[in-house]
């Protein structure tokens, strides 16, 4: 009986990081901005067209730092509420409590899962003057539809508040029009993670193409520094170290195949599975796939499936089976409305497999055994 784990991460090995690596020791230079971070900010910048690039430790710590940014240049540090999607890992909710705000909770997009505009509008209508900045996500990593995060942007400048996204997942996905996510003055933050398609252990990412906000995010990362050893803000420590940066620079070295494998394997899952009613997030073409992420047809279908995978020894699992206003540490946050879709959502939420040598035998077992789970309905 073939078994298939949930994820299989893959790094960089040794010897492709040692490449690089050896940069820093030859200059004794370890962390603080070293050879290796100074490459890696220079081709992320190449990659993502010339934005604004610094790299940190993780990418919770970088939401700390962008929404510290943002909130610090729009004067709006002092009010009570960073708005939030439920519907996300609880790392975005988590970074709004350690700045000291309480996330204000608002339901997402059906089809495309993302943060709903309209409501989103209405939220900071009906808490006006009371909204620090809101913490948007590119859910799972993809980008939103075509027009949906111009329509944030223009709902947060009516409100007088700024914007940071939640991309952690999305590094190197591009919307429908092809754009590669982060070209935009809207700090969005990416996490390189083991377990992410763009993976080196611990690391993450913050962009921007606004100077001004970049050199603040760049300060507010390492001690509050501008010029020398100087503080201008209170800041902190999110710098990433020379030996993470030179497994980033190894990684960008294959990261070309490494998408394209895992969007071929999504686009199996796609074909396979459409015709049985489960359903995949609109834009999700061009996603990195973290996993395979879709919807069952209904909650039973969904538990069955998971039964299935969980007595074959097949990696399926549920994201986000529980969001983010359900969890313990945020279960008395604000809520606005009923969040009827994020819960929905919930309860028929999966996620395949998915590594960048999935064998195409693998992809056969995991849609075998999803089959299985709806014969069991």
């Amino acid at each position: 009986m073939m078994r298939v784990p949930f994820l299989r991460p893959q790094l960089p090995s040794l010897e492709a990081l040692g490449a690089y690596y050896r940069l820093a020791e030859e200059a004794r230079f370890f962390s603080n901005g070293g050879p290796c971070e100074r490459l890696l900010r220079d081709r992320l910048s190449d990659y993502l067209g010339g934005v604004g690039c610094v790299p940190v430790n993780n990418a919770t710590n970088g939401l700390v730092v962008a929404v510290r940014a943002v909130t610090d240049a729009a004067g709006t540090g002092d009010r009570p509420y960073v708005v939030v999607p439920s519907y996300t890992f609880v790392a975005t909710a988590g970074a709004v409590r350690v700045l000291g705000h309480r996330p204000l909770f608002v339901d997402v997009d059906p089809q495309s899962w993302q943060l709903d505009a309209a409501a989103l509008a209405d939220a900071l209508s009906s808490v006006d003057g009371q909204v620090a900045a809101v913490l948007a996500t590119h859910t799972f990593g993809t980008p939103p539809p075509s027009g949906v995060q111009q329509q944030w942007m223009n709902a947060c400048r009516a409100a007088g508040v700024p914007l940071v996204v939640d991309a952690a997942a999305g590094f190197g996905a591009v919307d429908g029009a092809g754009v590669r996510s982060g070209r935009s003055v809207v700090p969005h933050v990416y996490s390189f993670h083991a377990t992410k398609s763009f993976a080196i252990g611990e690391g993450g990412l913050v962009t921007t193409t606004d100077d001004d906000l970049r050199t603040r995010i760049d300060a507010l990362h390492s001690f509050g520094f501008v010029e020398g050893r100087i503080a201008r803000y209170a800041g902190t420590n999110a710098k990433m170290d020379e030996l993470h940066a030179a497994s980033a620079l190894a990684a960008l070295d294959t990261f070309p195949d490494v998408l394209a494998r895992r969007r071929a394997i999504a686009v199996q899952y796609r074909d396979r599975l459409v015709r049985h009613g489960f359903s995949f997030q609109t834009g999700s073409e061009g996603a990195t796939w973290q996993a395979g992420y879709l919807t069952a047809p209904d909650a039973a279908v969904r538990d069955a499936v998971l039964a299935a995978g969980r007595d074959s020894g097949v990696g399926v699992t549920a994201y986000y089976e529980r969001p983010a206003h359900r969890h313990p540490a945020f279960s008395d946050g604000p809520v606005h409305g009923s969040l009827a879709v994020t819960d929905e959502l919930a309860s028929r939420a999966l996620a395949l497999p998915m590594a960048n040598d999935l064998t195409d035998a693998e992809v056969d077992r995991v849609v075998e055994i999803v089959e299985e789970g709806i014969n069991r309905v």
